[in-house]
């Protein structure tokens, strides 16, 4: 192994448990895990006794995050867990990598406390706890994710996996029962207490009682071992990988941090070095690199955002005219004036939201309820009996307001397409979404003002609006920009000056033909009830909303840019500070995506601007397939795959259901077509099945999605200006007349190609797959993560990925990539425990137009690989080769991102 041979850890790092920690106390470095190890023990006792470790408390909404706390910390190890988990802590100690999106399994932490507590339904309790963070937060979130989770995931496996169900053949089975018998062992852990739970150990013959008490006798024989002694032993089981990831990237002295802190390895880093990368150097007997840099703070995010209004004192303190300056910052914001684009669509909301106002203050009994007024979340193509009218807007607002809402928020960009600023369909709903909370509280309140007058129902009492609207409320405090709280008082006392309940009632009168003459038959039907007195209530609402306007409207819309400006630089920064580089347009959309729709239009230039950082490479404007309002595209889309007017009052009670659901779920596809054509913008040709999707829907045919996915793509075709592109160009196809005869190739063969387009077609059975190229240089690394080509980045400097089919015009091919390896993964969504053996197969074709024709075909993986290299497009000198690979990947896609240098981020 490479490195420094009086490394201490080169003998420990593939040592039994036991023996490297005898080799860490001889080294002296035994005591810097003193208070860690001792933690986790007590912990460990705690729940094996069968008392719960960690609460879960849901978020509020689908958007809000959930929050993990560990219950049971004394104060001491609250002040230990403060300092060495806590964010900040870790921040300032170089931990940048710390996940911004967070799953916590905190039910594998509270599983011997369910099972002593819940027998009969402990694994369904534990699934349920699992805590969704959508920003890590505080350090019992990070004392989970590190340290607990992954200990009590070990130890708990052989219940985990019974509970999963067998997997695999047998022989897969007792692979499995015998690595997680080795991992007890390591452990010091009598492996005796794994007999029934073992393969062939008699498991499917318990009865239910049965397999309770066997989880009770595991969790006894856990509680039997020396705690200290597992969960040290189980965190040098941890360490040694990271001694192998050190030793592997020390060839050439010690590696950057980065090199080495893979996404395996951050929980450990942050669980037993407090995310210290210095301190793990030191443990290691390290020097640090020369070109380490350990970031403990980010800088202040700066802003290039309002310069125009002080151009005169610019120009004054330069000695320069104003038009000059005015030029200048025109030059500078790459427009035609010297207004940013945040600026002009925060005076477009100014003028909208006056537009917005004028629109309640007038609203009056026997008028169309305002619901509609703002794009609503979910679109609806038609009128419900509730009072939605769709794109009421239109009818309400401005002609100028609706004219600058359409121009400037006319396009966005696709978070998993950034090359492409493509058309934006609802950009009434853009407008909703940038004016947040503002616009969500007063337009509710002025809605349940009418509903609760006028009828037929609300969601909210006029005095339950504090509640109902709790969190647009603490959004506008947060903001600094809180309702002024005798609003609530007044809109209490204005529910009692309310006139009595009157029923709302549908009548219908029918003739009726009798001996007596014609009798009429009147048939009424309560709908709903309303109370005299909207005049007053709308009053006070607006008394109130321009009271509210006037003094923090302005602050607000600053408030709403400056903060997802802010946390866009501050991502920026913060990437910088873990990565060391910069980060890749695709991976700057990750995270400034939803302010550059709000604030630039969706123009990520525009928005690298505004934070005063360079941008990578210019998006591309497509021709836009979409020329004119979505609503009314979707209406078409409906109507042609035979969509009938069907209100949602009337669903599912009308008299044919079916027909009813069935009318909803064409209403729903023909909605989602707006994402279709925006997709195909991006991608420059029609999407793909699983680009779009379109597992995700029920198809209403009879044949289903093989019947409804390409009548819904005629429909589009035929509905867009110049119609379909295709989605391929046929490069692959052999001259007129020609026929084309494969050579075989063996494994590891290959064979000259010419300099023009060529197609690696790959043909999978017992398994679906996912088909991407990686683009190489000649040190065998990606120049950037978007030489990654895959069905979410389908092209990239002449190579192209569509379904099961790479094409690499080799002509256009830069001359810094010498290879392009094709590359097959398993779709483990769709098969979670597929492998490529003998019942997964697969097989390379490659044509040329000029009749080159090869085919591949490996003897069957025998290694459990999930991913494996097809074959490889290559530079010899100055003309082009096929290589036949075949080489499979056990660690999966990780393994192969890291032999590649891909970055690759869920």
């Amino acid at each position: 192994m490479a490195g420094d041979p009086s490394w201490w850890w080169l003998q420990a790092a593939h040592a039994r448990p036991d023996e490297g920690l005898r080799l860490e106390a001889a080294a002296g470095q035994h005591q810097r895990f003193a208070e860690v190890d001792a933690l986790a023990a007590r912990l460990l006792t705690t729940a094996l006794d069968g008392r719960p470790l960690a609460t879960v408390t849901p978020g509020r909404g689908p958007q809000a995050p959930d929050a993990a706390e560990v219950a049971t910390l004394t104060p001491a190890e609250e002040a230990l867990c403060a300092d060495a988990f806590g964010i900040q802590e870790q921040h300032r100690r170089g931990a940048w990598y710390l996940p911004q999106k967070l799953s916590v399994k905190a039910g594998a932490v509270n599983l011997p406390h369910l099972i002593r507590a819940h027998p009969s339904h402990a694994m369904s309790l534990a699934a349920d706890d699992t805590a969704r963070l959508t920003l890590l937060e505080g350090a019992d979130a990070v004392l989970l994710w590190a340290l607990l989770v992954p200990l009590f995931e070990t130890l708990l496996e052989p219940v985990r996996v019974r509970a999963a169900g067998p997997a695999g053949s047998h022989e897969d089975q007792r692979q499995l029962w015998s690595a997680i018998e080795e991992r007890y062992r390591l452990l010091g852990i009598d492996s005796g207490a794994l007999d029934v739970f073992r393969f062939g150990g008699g498991w499917h013959r318990l009865d239910r009682k049965g397999q309770q008490r066997a989880r009770l006798e595991l969790l006894n024989a856990l509680a039997a071992v020396d705690p200290v002694q597992v969960v040290a032993r189980h965190r040098f089981q941890q360490l040694q990988g990271l001694m192998t990831g050190f030793a592997q990237k020390a060839r050439k002295g010690t590696p950057l941090a980065r090199r080495v802190v893979t996404r395996a390895l951050q929980p450990v880093v942050s669980a037993y070095f407090a995310g210290d990368w210095l301190a793990v150097l030191d443990y290691l007997q390290a020097s640090p690199h020369a070109d380490e840099e350990v970031i403990t703070a980010l800088p202040e995010p700066r802003l290039y955002v309002g310069m125009s209004s002080r151009a005169s004192g610019m120009a004054a303190e330069a000695g320069v005219a104003e038009d000059e300056i005015q030029a200048m910052l025109a030059a500078f914001l790459g427009g035609g004036s010297s207004l940013s684009p945040v600026e002009e669509r925060a005076a477009a909301l100014r003028e909208w939201w006056s537009g917005f106002d004028q629109a309640h203050d007038v609203q009056a009994r026997g008028r169309t309820a305002l619901w509609g007024l703002l794009d609503e979340e979910v679109m609806s193509l038609s009128s419900t009996g509730w009072g939605l009218t769709p794109q009421l807007y239109l009818q309400t607002l401005p002609a100028g307001v609706l004219e600058q809402a359409e121009r400037l928020w006319a396009t966005v960009t696709l978070k998993q397409h950034p090359g492409s600023i493509v058309s934006n369909p609802r950009p009434h709903r853009t407008v909703a979404e940038a004016l947040g909370p503002a616009a969500e509280f007063w337009h509710g309140v002025g809605l349940t003002a009418w509903f609760v007058c006028e009828g037929p129902s609300s969601r909210a009492t006029l005095s339950g609006i504090g509640s109902y609207y709790d969190r647009p409320l603490a959004a506008l405090r947060a903001a600094g920009c809180p309702v002024d709280a005798s609003f609530l008082v007044e809109l209490r006392a204005a529910e009692q000056r309310l006139g009595p309940q009157e029923a709302i009632a549908d009548s219908r009168s029918i003739p009726i033909d009798s001996a007596d003459g014609l009798l009429t038959v009147t048939f009424s039907a309560s709908r709903g009830s309303r109370r005299e007195g909207f005049e007053l209530v709308r009053d006070i609402v607006t008394r109130h909303r321009r009271a509210w306007a006037d003094q923090y409207l302005e602050s607000y819309l600053r408030h709403r840019w400056r903060c997802e400006l802010e946390e866009v630089a501050h991502q920026y920064h913060r990437y910088v500070a873990a990565k060391g580089r910069p980060p890749t347009l695709i991976q700057f959309s990750r995270f400034a995506t939803t302010a550059a729709n709000h604030w630039t239009g969706g123009d990520l230039g525009a928005l690298y601007t505004a934070i005063g950082e360079p941008a990578p490479s210019q998006q591309e404007r497509p021709t836009r397939l979409l020329t004119g309002d979505g609503y009314d595209f979707a209406r078409r889309v409906y109507q042609e795959l035979g969509g009938k007017p069907v209100t949602n009052n009337t669903w599912p009670n009308s008299p044919d259901p079916e027909e009813s659901r069935r009318q909803w779920q064409l209403e729903r596809l023909a909605t989602e077509s707006l994402r279709y054509l925006q997709l195909q913008e991006a991608l420059g040709q029609p999407p793909t099945p699983k680009q779009f999707g379109t597992q995700r829907f029920t198809w209403p045919w009879p044949g289903e999605e093989a019947e409804g996915w390409p009548l819904l793509q005629r429909t589009l075709a035929a509905l867009t200006p110049a119609g379909s592109p295709p989605a391929h160009s046929p490069a692959s196809s052999p001259p007129r007349g020609e026929a084309r005869a494969q050579l075989p190739l063996s494994k590891g063969g290959n064979a000259p190609l010419k300099s023009e387009p060529t197609t690696v077609r790959i043909t999978a059975t017992g398994a679906p797959v996912d088909v991407s190229a990686v683009l190489l240089a000649s040190n065998g690394k990606v120049r950037a993560d978007h030489d990654l080509v895959f069905y979410n980045h389908p092209q990239q400097d002449g190579v192209a990925a569509t379904d099961n089919v790479i094409t690499a015009d080799l002509d256009r091919i830069p001359e810094s990539v010498r290879t392009i390896a094709v590359v097959l993964s398993i779709d483990l969504e769709a098969r979670p425990t597929a492998v490529f053996d003998q019942h997964a197969t697969w097989r390379a074709d490659v044509t040329q137009p000029s009749g080159a024709a090869f085919t591949f075909e490996p003897p069957p993986h025998g290694a459990r690989e999930t991913v494996t290299v097809a074959v490889e497009l290559y530079r010899r000198e100055a003309d082009w080769k096929v290589r036949a690979v075949g080489q499979g990947y056990a660690g999966g896609l990780a393994g192969l991102a890291t032999d590649y240098g891909i970055d690759v981020e869920t």
